[in-house]
């Protein structure tokens, strides 16, 4: 402070903690007023040029960029500022007393005083004034124990309200309700309940489809780049945001627009919130039943995952998640091990699933086979006879005669259920392709209308660039679009494979698919002796051949397949099983 100076200089601040609050109740716009008042009542100037520092930041930060602003702008103008005028303690700061009092030492240390419009902080005095003497330890502060008193409760103001605020939110999050910003695919919305309104997430009609169609595409077997492929042909673009500047008061660009990542669909394949379950800090990461329906089914999202990850509903409604375990040497187990297909036959005994492993002789020759032993005497056959006593099973199995004239129908029904999906999907893409089309227009357009080499160079890349994906939408769409004539083709190979169901039993694309097929075989699964002897118990839709005989393994050759959707189709068929009865009786009423 310069005391030659008679009229003095201020710099004014006016701070609020978010966006929401300088809006509402004690905001800039007010405080500031307050503060011009005040100024022009004392007969000060506002420098510079009458500027105040209005910000919305909160008060809990240290080195904030607004007060480094303004102490630059001090610094910068030695002598010039005598007083920093704010309107209350807790909009100066609300970090603490030992945050308070060093910003307070560096507006000291530049000659400022700070001045409260509530008139709590009082000007420093010399306690050697009558001396005519003065050090820097002579100097003090008569309010300083009154504004420690303030800053603390400033500070303790916050934790007060935070823990309020949050307190709630944390309990509502674990009720089941959405307390952040709604999930893509999803828009927030609220429900009433005991007659007050509680916040949930309910499907975003624009976004929804695709997370449904990745989790649909994922459980028919497609990879995750060709799901990928698909979704973004669909005409998938992130969600786009406003970028604000610092002080969250302009929007100065925007973020998003982009297509879809296999990282990104890994991420939401997932999450369970697709699956209407909670799990996050406000859960302790334990599982919560949403108060509102996921995207898609715990099921769905379960097949989806793979079994990698998955969600187990318990009998008393809670929920858990399950994880694929790891062995003691912190290796994945290898439980689909390709060197032996058929563990999931069970051992006579003990009617477990098999083990199978190598062992080694002296001559260190490997000795593969199939064996148990979990409490009871080892039970063991050597996996060449295993295998070639399945092999002999499988290739005896028939589909019962009457099922091939109801196929067809059934097929053509299954068919009709899907066109509309199908129809839409086309649709969808078709209008991505008019979108990327008129995109494209527009950017030659600016090609024409440009001077510059260098902005012209740019808009070529981007036409380029939006062909490569009109052509990616072209294809899928074209994939995606399947007529009448395409299922009955898929049926005329499909009554082939009825004739020789081992062709694919016997070569699965995976071996957990593998025994998901067999499970349709059976109405349980057999044991390895049922197998040799021809005695399980077979689905209602198969039989063995009369032409089986116990004791003799009849190897045939097997003939590769690559029919990964209609194996897909063959494991909903338990599912269809009341269809194809309904039409096999009508076939025989007529």
């Amino acid at each position: 402070m310069n005391p030659e100076r008679k009229i003095k200089n201020c710099v004014g601040q006016c701070r609020a903690s978010s966006l929401k609050q300088s809006q509402e109740g004690e905001t800039l716009d007010n405080q500031e007023k307050s503060i011009r008042s005040f100024i022009l009542n004392k007969g000060w100037n506002i420098v510079p040029d009458g500027k105040i520092w209005s910000t919305t930041i909160s008060g809990r930060k240290t080195f904030r960029d607004d007060f480094q602003e303004i102490l630059g702008y001090i610094k910068s103008h030695p002598s010039l500022v005598d007083y920093y005028v704010f309107k209350a303690i807790d909009r100066f700061t609300r970090a603490g007393v030992g945050e308070y009092e060093r910003m307070k030492a560096e507006l000291a240390s530049c000659g400022v005083e700070m001045i409260d419009l509530q008139g709590i902080i009082q000007p420093t005095k010399n306690s050697l004034e009558e001396y005519n003497v003065e050090y820097g330890w002579s100097r003090y502060s008569p309010s300083e124990i009154t504004e420690n008193i303030f800053a603390s409760n400033a500070k303790q103001e916050v934790t007060t309200i935070l823990t309020r605020m949050i307190g709630q939110e944390i309990k509502l999050t674990r009720d089941g309700y959405r307390m952040r910003r709604p999930l893509d695919g999803f828009k927030n919305d609220r429900i009433y309940v005991d007659g007050k309104k509680k916040p949930i997430q309910i499907p975003n009609q624009n976004r929804a489809h695709f997370y449904i169609s990745m989790f649909d595409m994922r459980i028919r077997g497609l990879t995750d780049k060709e799901n990928v492929r698909k979704i973004n042909a669909l005409g998938f673009k992130s969600e786009k945001m406003n970028k604000w500047d610092k002080a969250h008061k302009q929007i100065i660009g925007h973020t998003g627009g982009l297509s879809m990542t296999v990282k990104q669909l890994q991420r939401a394949i997932s999450n369970p919130v697709y699956a209407g379950v909670i799990c996050e800090k406000w859960t302790n990461y334990l599982p919560i039943r949403a108060q509102y329906d996921g995207l898609v089914t715990i099921e769905k999202f379960n097949l989806a995952n793979k079994g990698k990850f998955s969600i187990k509903e318990n009998t008393d409604a809670s929920l858990q998640f399950v994880y694929a375990n790891p062995s003691k040497t912190g290796k994945t187990r290898l439980k689909n091990n390709p060197l032996f297909p058929y563990k999931f036959f069970l051992c006579p005994t003990c009617e477990k699933p098999f083990l199978g492993s190598v062992s080694k002789g002296k001559s260190g020759k490997g000795f593969p086979s199939y064996h148990c032993a979990r409490n009871h005497k080892q039970f063991g056959v050597n996996k060449k006879e295993f295998e070639e006593s399945v092999v002999n099973f499988t290739n005896n199995l028939k589909f019962k005669p009457e099922l091939l004239n109801a196929l067809e129908l059934v097929f053509i029904n299954k068919y009709r259920a899907r066109q509309k999906e199908i129809v839409k999907a086309s649709s969808c893409i078709h209008q991505s392709i008019s979108d990327l089309q008129a995109e494209q227009a527009g950017k030659l357009d600016a090609i024409v209308a440009t001077t510059s080499s260098i902005v012209r160079e740019k808009l070529t890349q981007d036409v380029e660039a939006l062909e490569e994906e009109i052509k990616t939408a072209r294809k899928e769409r074209f994939k995606i679009e399947v007529t009448e004539q395409d299922i009955k083709s898929v049926i005329r190979e499909a009554r082939k494979i009825m004739e020789h169901p081992s062709e694919i039993l016997l070569n699965p694309t995976d071996i957990s698919q593998q025994r998901e097929l067999f499970e349709l075989v059976f109405e349980k699964m057999p044991t390895y002796k049922e197998i040799v002897n021809g005695t399980p118990k077979l689905s209602w839709i198969f039989k063995l051949s009369s032409e089986f005989k116990p004791d003799e393994n009849q190897l045939v050759t097997q003939i590769g397949i690559h029919w990964n959707q209609l194996i897909i189709e063959l494991n909903e068929w338990q599912k269809l099983g009341q269809e194809v009865l309904l039409e096999q009786n009508k076939l025989v009423n007529q």
